[in-house]
């Protein structure tokens, strides 16, 4: 066979031309290749954004369809503690069936006044303005308590010391003259002294052994009268209608309300300072207290010429805690039976508010909804359900119990 000869250069070209094919073909091989992978991945991605799993669903909101605060219009206030997330997530339930509000904590001194010369208002305020917003009224709450104050009110001072009692009368005056000066527009009523009766039947007044520093460094009940007496003035500065109150848990038990009447009538009577009246806490249970208790209590306050409020109001569904031997009762699980029970406690004790309206000035829930109530975590840790509406908000049988009327 005769043996062609190709030049150099047509070999260099036929090699390039054969590089061209190979790049043209492979170009075209992947450009395909990539528009089926798109074409592909859009017709398998079309179902999965259907399928794109959505947040958790929102509150059922059942709320009810009978406003609480309309209801007991001719009555008194309805009112809730609320904490400053509750304007956005209880907004619903807030503005239908509620009037008046009490900060949770905020307001309280040591989250208010964290510093000598720091005051923290941010949070008071925005609860303040949503309630300006919204047509409601406060519970100032609450200035002089021997619980969360700021650590710096008291350090250094030396019980019974002149100088020093003149420091912490300073301190409260200024403390309180502040709050009202602000709040007063919004705030009808103030906690001017909180818990200040002792729980032992051989004394009047909670003193360092029960965790009042107030009773230590002045040695006697003289800082409750100083409390009510600030108050009193800066309310008069302002020409101030708002009222004036002591507040107190288990103001049924007539041992513990006798205290607390001889200690408002020397304030009143001794003292000649304004105290308006007494506020029931009330966190009570399904069992308790008795609806005769209560109405003992009432005729006892009336009697001596003072208003009543329902400050704190919530009815666990724990009936046999030992608070003497801290023995708890265990966590269960909230039952047909149980709703049955606390509405029907829900509908005595409303029925008795109702009873004495003309002398209850308002009646306020310690929260709103059963998901965020304090006792989830006191006395012990485990689920409660103390108060209308549940963990979904939905309105519960309590609810139903007190408007049906």
């Amino acid at each position: 066979m005769k043996h062609i000869h190709i030049p150099l250069k047509y070999k260099l070209l036929l090699v390039f031309m054969a590089f061209l094919l190979f790049f043209s073909l492979s170009l075209f091989l992947t450009c395909t290749s990539t528009a089926e992978e798109k074409e592909t991945t859009v017709v398998r991605r079309t179902p999965h954004r259907t399928a794109v799993p959505t947040p958790s669903p929102p509150k059922a909101e059942n709320i009810g369809d009978v406003s609480l605060f309309k209801k007991y219009e001719p009555y008194f206030s309805i009112g809730a503690a609320v904490r400053p997330s509750y304007i956005k997530s209880h907004d619903k339930i807030l503005k239908f069936h509620f009037n008046h509000l009490t900060i949770e904590d905020d307001m309280k001194f040591g989250g208010i006044h964290p510093k000598e010369d720091t005051y923290n208002f941010k949070s008071v305020d925005m609860i303040c303005d949503y309630a300006r917003e919204n047509n409601m009224k406060l519970t100032g709450h609450t200035l002089v308590w021997h619980a969360q104050y700021a650590a710096w009110l008291f350090k250094g001072l030396k019980p019974g010391d002149k100088d020093d009692i003149e420091l912490l009368k300073n301190r409260m005056k200024e403390h309180i003259e502040t709050l009202i000066n602000r709040y007063d527009d919004i705030v009808d009523n103030w906690d001017v002294v909180n818990e200040a009766i002792s729980d032992s039947g051989g004394k009047t007044y909670r003193d360092n052994n029960e965790g009042s520093k107030w009773y230590d460094i002045f040695q006697n009940e003289d800082f409750i009268y100083f409390a009510f007496k600030y108050a009193q003035d800066a309310l008069d500065a302002k020409d101030s209608k708002a009222k004036l109150f002591y507040n107190d848990y288990n103001t049924y038990n007539q041992a513990k309300l006798k205290k607390i009447l001889n200690m408002a009538r020397w304030l009143r009577d001794e003292k000649n300072v304004r105290i308006d009246g007494i506020g029931f806490q009330a966190h009570w249970n399904m069992s308790g207290p008795a609806v005769s208790d209560i109405k003992l209590a009432f005729d006892a306050i009336i009697k001596e010429g003072f208003l009543i409020k329902i400050s704190e109001l919530d009815v666990s569904v724990y009936t046999n805690d030992n608070w003497g031997q801290k023995d708890w009762e265990p966590e269960k699980k909230f039952d047909e039976q149980m709703a049955k029970q606390q509405a029907e406690y829900y509908k005595s004790i409303f029925a008795l508010f109702r009873e004495y309206s003309e002398h209850i000035t308002d009646v306020t829930f310690w929260g709103v909804s059963d998901d965020d109530s304090w006792l989830d975590w006191f006395p012990t840790k485990r689920n409660n359900y103390p108060l209308l509406f549940d963990d979904d908000y939905n309105a519960k049988a309590a609810y139903y119990a007190i408007i049906d009327f």
